[in-house]
């Protein structure tokens, strides 16, 4: 007789032969709808965010060579209020593919109970981890929000917003992929794709 967590592996390996996915469930379903929100917001920071640096970046070289002032002042403050947003939003697409760094010498050791357990341990961690951070980028911003750019005026609080922002969408994207593995197991776990990856 085949112990509980062989079947389930079994269960689990015969609906994605079946249908190429596991069954999902409401839980499931869910998860990859905020999955979706969550990439479409990021893309489109992204994509504003990448738009808008590369234009000031470049209207600025053009103006060096240009303008007798040598280009303008606003120009260099501009990408420090826009390149946090850029990059939180590429890490939080970063967890949804499981592009970020993980050892996982232990994980290769344990069965598939403890793969989940552990997997669930360490998203539970991460999670809290995240909220702190935000809680802690929040109470940053506030004390220098009363700081301004010379030439834009602009409160010093922007980039931890950025930072309290993405450590949300963190938070929320582990808790998503926490409940598919409490669900679907330790499979459910993104991988990267192979070009992706680093050699």
């Amino acid at each position: 007789m085949a112990r509980p967590e062989e079947a389930e592996a079994a269960a689990a390996d015969s609906a994605m032969a079946s249908g190429g996915v596991a069954p999902k469930g409401g839980l499931i379903a869910a998860t990859e709808a905020v999955d979706r929100a969550i990439a479409l917001l990021c893309q489109g920071v992204l994509l504003l965010a990448g738009t808008a640096l590369m234009t000031v970046l470049t209207a600025n070289v053009i103006a060096r060579y240009v303008l007798a002032t040598g280009g303008f002042d606003w120009a260099e403050e501009v990408p420090q209020q826009i390149f946090p947003w850029f990059i939180m939003a590429g890490v939080a697409l970063a967890v949804q593919r499981g592009g970020h760094i993980a050892v996982e010498w232990l994980l290769g050791k344990l069965g598939r109970g403890g793969k989940r357990v552990l997997l669930l341990a360490g998203h539970a961690l991460v999670i809290l981890a995240y909220l702190a951070l935000c809680r802690e980028a929040l109470e940053v911003a506030e004390i220098v929000a009363i700081e301004r750019s010379p030439a834009l005026g602009l409160p010093g609080s922007y980039g931890y917003w950025a930072i309290a922002a993405g450590c949300a969408l963190l938070a929320l994207g582990t808790l998503t992929i926490l409940l598919r593995i409490a669900v679907l197991g330790p499979e459910a776990l993104p991988q990267p794709v192979p070009e992706e990856q680093p050699t």
